[in-house]
């Protein structure tokens, strides 16, 4: 492996090539070794990377640093703490409020039960130098399970969406879906959307013309673990909808969710499924208001992993996933067009078949797909030069 510097960016070019020489280039980071729970997120012009640092007083840090499209600006610590729950599927983000306020969740433990565990609000009003703690997102501090958070920008504020696992404490409880606002230094308006979902499957949300919708894997009393959304606006929420039935059975959380990306009115949303006993990654698109009509596309049947991440374009679809290349675990791409045709798809990286390699994240910016994910107990950034 070799190193250039590129405009000032320090990248690492990676050996592997696609078929139609596209490189895939590995950027570094300011994240160090022991690091694990990347995420990118939209910032001004360009982008924030956020991760999660371990130390070996068992303290753990979550920082964060902004791209200005030659190279990462000095890291920022976002908070620190000895009771974070640091792992590798339900990972921390940031968010751009309109107002230019940044706001960031993270998971602290509630009490000394394994999975008793609750989510965290910071807030930052100078662009991420500085953070405020807002406490915990939900009026709940059960010691249940709390997380697998998105947040998205909203109007003037920030909405959040989570699984909040309070009624599990209870005979027959079930694990929900909520959301709340996050409004200058205020957390409100904290409702339910869904009585019973999969209980470890991350969520995705984004928002349309009308109001944001959230993707999750919902449960069935008889165990189908599906794909559903919801649709909201100022003034109500829809009921949940399925996405497209599976009829999945399973009888645990297979912690694997979708991923929901949009332009203009179009709606993309990837999943890894099993249908009748065959793992797939599929890409359905959709106009908005059109949900039942939407288009699917398989992009892989060779028993990926899944663990998608999906991201639209004025052009194209992008979506990575986990899969397999002649029985090495790699991180896959497809690129498709807007109205659903398959423009090409390729290997990104081998990287590691176990639950420490995370959850890929990916965001378009600067004319660049940039990709995180973990390998060897450290963050990793990568990109591709794409045609938008």
């Amino acid at each position: 492996m070799k190193t250039y510097i590129l405009m000032g960016v320090l990248v690492l070019k990676l050996p592997l090539m696609s078929a139609d020489g596209f490189t895939f280039e590995a950027v570094k980071t300011p994240a160090g070794n022991n690091s694990l729970a990347p995420n990118i997120c939209s910032f001004g012009d360009h982008f924030v990377l956020s991760w999660i640092e371990r130390k070996n007083d068992d303290t753990a840090r979550l920082q964060m640093a902004s791209w200005n499209g030659s190279g990462f600006n000095k890291k920022n610590l976002v908070t620190q703490s000895s009771q974070m729950f640091a792992n590798w599927a339900d990972i921390p983000s940031i968010v751009e409020a309109p107002s230019g306020d940044l706001y960031a969740h993270w998971l602290n433990r509630i009490s000394s039960k394994t999975y008793a565990y609750g989510v965290r609000i910071e807030r930052s009003v100078n662009r991420g130098k500085s953070w405020n703690s807002l406490g915990w997102l939900h009026n709940d501090t059960s010691a249940t399970e709390h997380g697998f958070v998105s947040l998205i920008p909203e109007d003037r504020h920030v909405r959040a969406f989570w699984l909040d696992g309070r009624m599990m404490s209870k005979p027959k409880g079930k694990m929900m879906l909520r959301t709340a606002i996050l409004d200058g230094g205020k957390i409100k308006d904290e409702r339910v959307l869904d009585e019973d979902v999969c209980t470890c499957c991350p969520t995705s949300a984004v928002q349309l013309s009308g109001g944001p919708i959230v993707v999750y894997r919902d449960r069935s009393p008889k165990e189908i673990r599906d794909i559903s959304f919801v649709l909201g606006n100022s003034r109500k929420w829809s009921k949940p909808t399925t996405l497209q039935t599976d009829n999945w059975l399973m009888p645990g959380c297979p912690v694997n969710g979708a991923s929901v990306a949009t332009f203009g009115n179009l709606v993309a949303v990837s999943r890894f499924t099993i249908i009748q006993n065959k793992a797939q990654v599929i890409l359905r698109l959709f106009k908005e208001g059109q949900m039942k009509s939407g288009k699917e596309i398989v992009l892989d049947k060779d028993v990926p992993i899944g663990r998608c991440a999906t991201v639209c374009t004025k052009d194209s679809i992008y979506t990575v996933w986990i899969g397999f290349e002649k029985n090495q675990t790699v991180l896959r791409l497809a690129q498709a067009s807007l109205d659903g045709e398959i423009k090409r798809k390729i290997t990104l990286i081998p990287i590691d078949g176990s639950r420490s390699s995370g959850m890929p994240r990916a965001i378009f910016s600067g004319g660049y797909l940039w990709v995180s994910w973990t390998d060897t107990n450290q963050v990793r950034l990568g990109r591709l030069k794409t045609d938008g």
